[in-house]
């Protein structure tokens, strides 16, 4: 028994880890989750496991196999290369994740700790690459866009875990989690990554919604008035580069427009677009696969349709695009169907467990994930990068075991 709840202390703490690590510390998120996987390994046998999992618990593991499964036939009727299976193999190695955590109760509650340490971790990263190191934009090992929509992430759900400290009158890690909330978002500030910072206001007004009950309209209004003057200062501010990566952004999209320079950040995203809508009209069911798309590109640069330096991105910037163009009308459908069905159960679970925060925090925290990648997924093709992929199955996994856990615990007290 001590050894079964010492193993129980140790999954748990990957999965923390996975998001204390994410960022902050170069590839840390690879080994959390390779060692969680590897826990996982006397999950195999899923049949009696799937005996103890209910419907909503089977529509997660569905959604997974069925879009990981969707990605590997891609590329298996594409130019089939052993490494093109490498990220849609990720969606299918989470599933005995799900099932270890189903099964093995543990200290949830380290994941809001995980979260908060990965947020300052991730934000002091950034500061020591931008003021130390000098760099034009904080990337951690990773793409610049990649960190910054990482950190966004993480100062998000710093701010669910926020909630959940104030919910159980933690005020210590309350102010942690807030620190942790700016940090997050001070880090993808630092990246110079503008597609993540959609997500604040959008995500910030979810949040304020869900526990307005939980604040009462005082505390709302307060929090509510913070948040804008610090969202303004951050604007108003050069030092923050909001400022300057907005007008970038502006003037690039008046000279795409007036044609008088077309080769810059949002001008080469427009002609990923343009190329990617192009794909899709080409074979609108199933896509053109990924061994075309720098062919087709080649051809529309021939035309003069888009601009050579194109050619250099293997993918639209753009995820529901690039779905579209390589894998069609049914590639993005079980796109959608993966950030919405996960969606969908953690806003169910929100919506039974309307007063019990100590359920509703771990479904406001699951629930941020898909919302964070559907918004990030307007600018960058999440799903082509490893800390992509991981950051977005795994604590997926994480968040619906801990919130199952939490559902069980009430259960308990109230028999």
């Amino acid at each position: 028994m001590q050894l079964k709840a010492r193993f129980a202390m140790l999954v748990w703490f990957f999965a923390a880890f996975t998001f204390a690590g994410a960022i902050g510390i170069p590839k840390g998120f690879n080994v959390a989750t390779l060692l969680i996987f590897l826990s996982s390994f006397g999950m195999s046998f899923f049949k009696p496991v799937l005996n103890s999992t209910d419907k909503a618990d089977k529509a997660l593991i569905w959604v997974f196999l069925a879009f990981g499964s969707s990605l590997v036939i891609a590329s298996l009727f594409d130019q089939f290369e052993w490494s093109g299976l490498d990220k849609p193999s990720r969606f299918l190695l989470v599933i005995p994740v799900i099932f270890l955590l189903l099964r093995t109760k543990g200290p949830k509650e380290w994941l809001w700790y995980g979260i908060v340490v990965g947020s300052l971790l991730a934000f002091a990263h950034a500061l020591y690459e931008r003021v130390i190191l000098g760099v034009a934009r904080a990337r951690g090992g990773e793409h610049p866009i990649m960190f910054g929509d990482t950190g966004m992430m993480l100062g998000l759900l710093s701010l669910a875990a926020a909630i959940y400290f104030f919910s159980q009158k933690r005020f210590t890690w309350l102010i942690y989690a807030l620190f942790g909330g700016l940090a997050g978002m001070g880090a993808s500030v630092l990246s110079g990554s503008r597609g993540g910072w959609v997500a604040v206001p959008l995500i910030g007004l979810f949040l304020l919604w869900e526990c307005r009950d939980l604040l009462g309209k005082k505390r709302l209004m307060a929090v509510f008035s913070v948040a804008i003057f610090c969202i303004v200062t951050a604007v108003l501010v050069p030092q923050t580069g909001i400022q300057k990566r907005v007008g970038e952004a502006v003037s690039n999209i008046m000279q795409y427009s007036d044609g008088s320079k077309t080769a810059t950040s949002v001008g080469l995203r427009f002609d990923m677009w343009k190329s990617a809508i192009y794909m899709f009209q080409q074979a609108p069911v199933f896509g053109v696969g990924e061994s075309q798309v720098q062919p087709i590109k080649r051809e529309l640069v021939a035309k003069k349709e888009i601009v050579k330096k194109a050619i250099l991105y293997n993918h639209a910037h753009n995820e529901y695009l690039q779905a579209l163009s390589t894998r069609g009308i049914v590639g993005l459908f079980f796109l959608l169907a993966m950030y919405l069905v996960p969606l969908k159960l953690f806003l169910r679970k929100l919506r039974q467990h309307k007063d019990n925060w100590r359920i509703r925090s771990y479904a406001i925290g699951g629930a941020l994930i898909p919302m964070c990648y559907m918004d990030f997924a307007l600018t960058q093709t999440m799903f082509m990068h490893n800390i992509g992929v991981m950051m977005f199955a795994f604590p997926i996994a994480y968040f619906w075991a801990a919130l199952r856990w939490a559902e069980r615990d009430e259960l308990a007290k109230a028999s």
